[in-house]
């Protein structure tokens, strides 16, 4: 619901009539609309028609809509993964897209409507989001975003020049590798690392931070198999670069080392093909101590489990 029962729903000519659903639908425009209306940018001139012919397509990355997506999309994962219960963040943010888009555009709702003193009513109930400091975040790389909004409509020749953002929060959660341990609050950056790995300009930066996070222990591989790092890691090995290898070796053995059960989905994807092309390599840069880790990947594919036995024979393991 929008607001509790004895509230009223806010009106502003700097939103839309119904800003509950237009949170819900195009959670973008109406975040940009709301920063407008509140910060500098007020005074630059933006305009509401301005707003809504952003260039680009929220699935491309490389355009200013998309970036600005992949953005929103990381920082209300983070909010979401730092704040809910881990079973209540895997049920609506993992389990379902559409689940989860609604409830990170609810997020972006609830930020808006208390700021008009309505409190947005969800089920399951969700503890307050509106106050995070991660919020922070998306204001200032949304600002950066905007002010190339005026040469990129009146430039068509003018090129988007990408966010810090990521590179940035990267650069947080480094920071966090050289002082955390079990026993501190885990990295606020996890779910962003994870957004990261879909970037070919941040990726190898974004998997050694990743492969250093998951050798704290096995309570670092859990925190990182519960934000998601599953499909990620399976996605990357259907790439061909050689030069992250070694390092995704490296975090397969750690995933395999603490949940054998990702054998099933590792060989339901072919993963095993990646693992026997690494062993017969002759590339002179793969260490022993890579190949070892590989073997090992193998050996769990194939321990207990006949389709990975089968597949792995079939492949010419031997």
């Amino acid at each position: 619901a929008a607001c509790g029962s004895t509230e009223l729903l806010p009106q502003s000519p700097d939103l839309p009539a119904d800003v509950f659903t237009a949170c819900l639908t195009t959670p973008i425009k109406v975040a940009l609309r709301w920063f407008c209306s509140r910060s500098l940018l007020r005074n630059e001139g933006f305009t509401k028609d301005q707003i809504d012919r952003i260039p680009g397509k929220q699935t491309d990355r490389k355009t200013l809509l998309g970036e600005l997506n992949w953005i929103f999309t990381a920082i209300t994962d983070t909010i979401a993964w730092n704040v809910l219960p881990r079973s209540l963040f895997q049920k609506l943010f993992r389990q379902d897209l559409l689940v989860a888009s609604l409830f990170r555009n609810f997020l972006l709702a609830e930020r808006i409507m208390r700021a008009a003193n309505c409190s947005p009513v969800s089920f399951p109930h969700l503890p307050p989001t509106h106050q995070h400091p991660m919020w922070q975040a998306w204001d200032m790389a949304a600002e950066r975003c905007l002010a190339q909004l005026p040469q990129l409509l009146n430039d068509p020749n003018a090129e988007f020049q990408p966010s810090s953002f990521f590179s940035e929060q990267l650069t947080a959660f480094e920071i966090w590798l050289q002082h955390g341990s079990k026993d501190k609050r885990p990295p606020e950056q996890l779910p962003i690392v994870l957004q990261v790995l879909l970037s070919q300009v941040h990726r190898m930066r974004a998997l050694l931070l990743l492969g250093r996070f998951v050798d704290m222990g096995s309570w670092a591989v859990d925190l990182a198999l519960s934000v998601g790092i599953f499909p990620y890691v399976l996605k990357l090995l259907q790439t061909t670069a050689t030069d992250l290898r070694q390092i995704l070796v490296f975090i397969w053995t750690k995933i395999l080392a603490l949940d054998r059960s990702c054998q099933v989905d590792l060989v339901k994807d072919n993963g095993h093909l990646y693992f026997i092309k690494f062993l017969d390599s002759s590339d002179p840069a793969i260490t022993s101590s890579s190949r070892a880790m590989a073997a090992f990947v193998l050996a769990v594919i194939c321990d207990n489990h006949a389709k990975g036995q089968m597949l792995c024979a079939n492949s010419g393991l031997q």
